[in-house]
């Protein structure tokens, strides 16, 4: 069964119980969650308790919501040292707090906020270290990493997504969330054929080790900017994408990210259409 899922805290910043009810009654038997940013009583990822953790698994398996990845947001790629090692650390960290949550992987970007060219350059053997590292601890505790690629970020074409692969060398511990509008470009436009070949390049280096996929729309506007739509609203085109899952990860969760509110119970019709192929 695929599931279907948000991003919890696009719901705002509940107790456990209540986000978790709140997150099945909208349709949803999956989540991306971010505890600090979703779970009332959490401030950040240095102080979660065991308790904190088990109410939270408690909340989530009652209301058959799975928390298919456990949000991270992290700067893995950060020039200064101390602040790219408490990076890694809070990460794994995490790690340890989705073996004690049943999370199915822990996810999170490599860098924060957009990068220059140049930028993204000075960070890229920075990424490769860190992923290395989180992706040892991912082994040692016998859980996932999942990291997610953007634009603007140093991991940003297949070919980097690649050698991130290749270096992590783990297909069982290292896995990729894959968030298409974050890697959808004003060239892409609404062009389909172009659109697919340019997914399909993205998915052959994926292959087996999709984590999860993050589902959004947007347009593209004049200016190259994306503007956030409901499902099916905008410029993206899901063909390839589904077909993908359909032949090759038919449980990959489809998870709505960045939540438009108004529209999302016609969102969670959109994912479900998603999966009648899959």
């Amino acid at each position: 069964m695929t599931r279907i899922g948000c991003r919890a805290h696009d719901y705002g910043k509940l107790p456990a119980t209540a986000l978790a009810a709140t997150l099945r009654a909208k349709g949803y038997n999956a989540a991306q969650l971010a505890m600090p940013r979703a779970i009332a009583g959490i401030e950040d990822f240095s102080h979660i308790t065991d308790k904190q953790l088990a109410e939270i698994r408690t909340a989530f398996a009652a209301q058959d919501v799975e928390i298919s990845v456990l949000s991270c947001y992290q700067d893995l790629s950060a020039p200064d040292a101390d602040t790219r090692r408490t990076a890694v650390d809070t990460v794994k960290r995490t790690l340890g707090c989705a073996k004690l949550l049943g999370a199915k992987m822990v996810g999170s970007e490599t860098a924060w906020g957009a990068c220059t060219d140049e930028e993204k350059a000075v960070r890229r053997p920075l990424m490769l270290d860190s992923i290395a590292r989180i992706t040892e601890e991912a082994a040692r505790l016998n859980v996932v990493f999942a990291v997610e690629s953007v634009d603007v970020h140093p991991l940003c074409t297949p070919e980097l997504l690649r050698t991130v692969l290749d270096t992590a060398a783990d297909i069982q511990h290292c896995k990729v969330i894959f968030d298409p509008v974050n890697l959808f470009c004003a060239k892409d436009g609404q062009d389909k054929a172009y659109q697919t070949a340019h997914w399909s390049r993205w998915l052959e280096v994926i292959g087996s080790q999709l984590g999860a996929v993050h589902v959004k729309d947007c347009r593209i506007e004049a200016d190259g900017s994306k503007t956030l739509l409901p499902l099916g609203e905008g410029d993206m085109d899901y063909s390839a994408i589904r077909a993908f899952l359909a032949n090759r990860a038919p449980a990959a969760p489809l998870l709505r990210d960045e939540v438009i509110l108004p529209a999302d119970t016609a969102d969670v019709r959109y994912l479900r259409r998603m999966t009648d192929t899959v």
